[in-house]
């Protein structure tokens, strides 16, 4: 069934502006003031039409406008999901590495550690948590100096990624139109990264044979995929999505500091009327160092035309196409603060038989442990708790009397995890 034309506003000169499925496929960046708003504009208009629509809300202000029209998120949702590697899980490390290599700003060797790390962990279709990366780059020999001591670093100032969250959840989320709020992260930089390796997580699940949605949204994109000096040896993640099945559509409320391969493979471009009254008078240039101003065929400047306020311009160079319209007003409901789910108690029973397995058991893996347990408990439940107790400190990988080119992971009690078990004893 074809999707219904896309009505997002109204035309200059009257009547109203449509677009059409196919030409949002490549791409659209929404620049300047109020692109936020006229994103969520997007998003409904998108979803009315028929088109599956993901939005990854940096924010959370698109979540308030979005609420009740959408299915919202909350960060503590889906986290535990994002990390899990599951799907195609070498391919999986790969774009976790690079996840985590864009948001931290790594080095080329820095990714290296953590792809290596990461491929390790999901062998046993493990966690790639800051926690569970950091525990794997210390326990084994091969991760030295300071480039090593430097990732461990940064990957520390990540514990306050929480690990609540459901298994199997991005999945759902892409089957439906659906808001991801990142709102409730503790900084920006655990924001990036949360947006990031849930970027991993779709693309991976896409790979694996898994329905990508439609349409992307990604708010403040200048900060999750921002312009930096740093060249880097290779950036899987970014190929992979722009070359993904799906229209992708990047927001940034500024007309700078967007990465400029984003900028140069998508034709089409939004510009709020005060970038555009920039851009038409030759004051700046969309884009900064790399882009250059839009210039015409006969090297004059495409918009003339001073627009108001309320007015943007959309601009196809792929079919030398213009078009200035007032964006369509969607009725919303009174805000409402986004729902955040209860994380679910701990059950005390099966972190004193896990404790007390790992306690028992000479290198014992978090497979073996699981496939030990989950006779009496789901696996799932088994390997959640063992996720959660390893960020929480009270276990942790070791590389003792393991061969160096052992992809699983050994545990061992720490200090905290005995005062634990003799607690609950």
């Amino acid at each position: 069934m074809q999707p219904k034309p896309i009505w997002f506003g109204h035309c200059r000169t009257g009547g109203r502006f449509y677009l059409k499925a196919d030409e949002i496929l490549p791409g659209i960046n929404i620049l300047g003031a109020g692109a936020d708003g006229l994103a969520a504009v997007l998003a409904v208009a998108c979803n009315d039409s028929g088109l599956r629509t993901l939005v990854l809300d940096f924010t959370g202000r698109m979540a308030h406008k979005l609420y009740g029209s959408f299915d919202v998120k909350s960060l503590g949702y889906f986290l535990y999901d994002s990390q899990l590697m599951e799907e195609r899980a070498s391919l999986h490390a790969e774009l976790a590495a690079s996840a985590y290599t864009m948001s931290l700003n790594l080095n080329f060797e820095q990714e290296g550690f953590l792809n290596s790390a990461i491929q390790y962990i999901g062998l046993e279709q493990g966690l790639a948590s800051p926690a569970s990366l950091s525990d794997r780059l210390t326990a084994t020999g091969e991760f030295r100096g300071h480039t090593a001591d430097e990732l461990k670093g940064k990957l520390g100032a990540l514990r306050s990624l929480n690990l609540a969250g459901e298994t199997g959840v991005v999945k759902e989320m892409m089957a439906h139109s659906c808001v991801a709020s990142f709102g409730e992260a503790e900084s920006h930089q655990a924001a990036e990264v949360a947006v990031m390796l849930l970027l991993a997580k779709v693309l991976a699940i896409g790979a694996s044979g898994g329905e990508l949605p439609d349409v992307m949204i990604v708010n403040e994109a200048n900060r999750v995929f921002s312009n930096l000096p740093l060249t880097r040896h290779t950036n899987r993640l970014l190929t992979n999505l722009l070359t993904a099945e799906m229209s992708r559509v990047f927001v940034a409320e500024v007309g700078y500091g967007l990465d400029h391969h984003i900028l140069d493979t998508s034709p089409v471009r939004i510009l709020s009327s005060a970038l555009s009254n920039e851009v038409s008078g030759g004051k700046s240039s969309v884009g900064g160092l790399y882009h250059p101003q839009h210039i015409g065929r006969a090297g004059s400047v495409l918009s003339t035309l001073l627009l108001t306020p309320n007015m943007f311009v959309l601009q196809d160079s792929a079919r030398g196409y213009e078009e200035v319209f007032i964006p369509r007003i969607v009725a919303q409901p009174e805000p409402k603060p986004v729902p955040e789910p209860q994380p679910k108690k701990s059950d005390a029973g099966l972190v004193k038989r896990i404790l007390e397995t790992f306690a028992s058991y000479d290198n014992a893996t978090r497979g073996s442990v699981v496939g030990f347990l989950s006779g009496e408990d789901p696996a799932e439940e088994v390997q959640k708790t063992i996720d959660k107790l390893q960020a929480d400190a009270c276990l942790i990988v070791i590389g003792k009397d393991v061969k160096t080119d052992s992809p699983l992971q050994t545990f061992r009690l720490t200090e905290k995890g005995y005062s634990l078990l003799r607690s609950l004893r």
